[in-house]
């Protein structure tokens, strides 16, 4: 079969003979829960669910809810006491803790265990069967911020706790890529950048911006240059529900033309970045106003396009045209707004479908 495989060493994809217009598929991470717990099997669903496109990525995530299960681990933690208890059937449900009296935080206190998982996964794939060339392993990692902000449910708080996140996170980043190098890429996962945009009076954008691109900047910074990396922006999908309304693509693009001009100063790749542009309770928008903002994005910003909604397939096909013509160039990838962790099964199918009709659909944008 002939293919595009997505390459190790940069953000391009390998021309194997397929049109250069065509897109791939990204896959954010998780499944429902049923589909999960034995690694090929997981793994594979995403590979049969996608046979006639490439990947730019093979996901495994331990966790159909991203966090929820770490975030529980917590109370387990000495250091730590709760403030708030909840099952986190959404976000008004979570637990939120505090550092107790005379205890201080060790990363290994934090840690994901995404070393011990990764060791599981990458055994798991001699078991894969398909006529292509396995993607890399697509690693989830949450940026240090969301998580010292989650468990501390303050902005403040999670800003004085940062770099024991910071290293945490760091501590697994390092550990797989000195065993696997470029058969993994890294997803920086962040609801916090969109949602603390959401709750900043825009006069306050510019230093705020500044700040959060500095903070994700400083994570590559402090990786291995050589590890590859893609952003996962989000809405949020606890419950299926947004933890914020979606009105337009101004913070994104304001965000990610400020990470580029902070890493560009450190002579760090820009990734690829997946933006959420509906939400697990709204369609892709049609209005052209809403994906106004994209002309401004930077060029040489790879963007994977999350507007697959099964629900509105009509509509997410309008969106992708609309994204192309404000980008004035095809998307990297199409994708859906987060992950499949709290979809049923028959509407991951459909949505997986319907990402692979997208990654072939014509629109009259200028070929890459």
């Amino acid at each position: 079969m002939s293919t595009l495989v997505f390459s190790h060493a940069s953000h391009d994809y390998l021309d194997t003979g397929m049109p250069e217009d065509v897109r791939a598929v990204h896959f954010v991470g998780s499944l429902p829960a049923v589909l999960t717990g034995d690694h090929a099997a997981t793994m594979q669903w995403f590979l049969d669910h996608s046979t006639d496109t490439s990947l730019t990525g093979l996901p495994c995530d331990p966790d159909p809810r991203w966090i929820i299960d770490w975030l529980d681990g917590l109370a387990a933690v000495d250091a730590l006491e709760p403030v708030r208890t909840g099952a986190s059937a959404d976000y008004d449900d979570m637990p939120t803790y505090r550092l107790k009296h005379c205890h201080w935080l060790e990363s290994d206190d934090l840690s994901l265990g995404r070393a011990a998982h990764t060791d599981a996964v990458m055994a798991a794939r001699a078991q894969l069967h398909d006529d292509r060339d396995l993607p890399p392993h697509q690693v989830s990692i949450p940026n240090p911020y969301d998580l010292s902000l989650f468990t501390f449910g303050s902005p403040g708080a999670a800003v004085t706790h940062l770099p024991v996140f910071r290293q945490a996170v760091l501590d697994d980043v390092h550990t797989i890529h000195s065993r696997y190098g470029g058969q993994v890429v890294f997803q920086l996962e962040t609801p916090a950048v969109l949602a603390t945009l959401d709750r900043t009076p825009r006069p306050l954008w510019p230093a705020a911006v500044r700040a959060l691109a500095k903070q994700v900047a400083r994570v590559f910074a402090d990786g291995p240059r050589e590890a590859t990396w893609r952003i996962h922006l989000c809405h949020g999908d606890l419950g299926h529900q947004p933890l914020f309304a979606l009105s337009d693509l101004v913070p994104a693009v304001q965000f990610l033309n400020a990470l580029h001009k902070q890493l560009h100063r450190l002579r760090i790749p820009m990734p690829a970045v997946h933006i959420p542009m509906c939400t697990g309770t709204d369609a892709p928008p049609t209005d052209p106003r809403f994906y106004r903002a994209l002309r401004h994005l930077r060029r040489d910003i790879d963007v994977i396009a999350g507007l697959v909604d099964e629900t509105h397939p009509k509509d997410s096909r309008t969106a992708l045209g609309l994204v192309e013509t404000e980008l004035n160039r095809p998307v990297l990838a199409v994708a859906a707004a987060c992950g499949h962790g709290r979809r049923l099964v028959p509407e991951a199918v459909a949505n997986a479908a319907l990402a692979c009709e997208l990654a072939h659909h014509t629109t009259d944008t200028p070929a890459r």
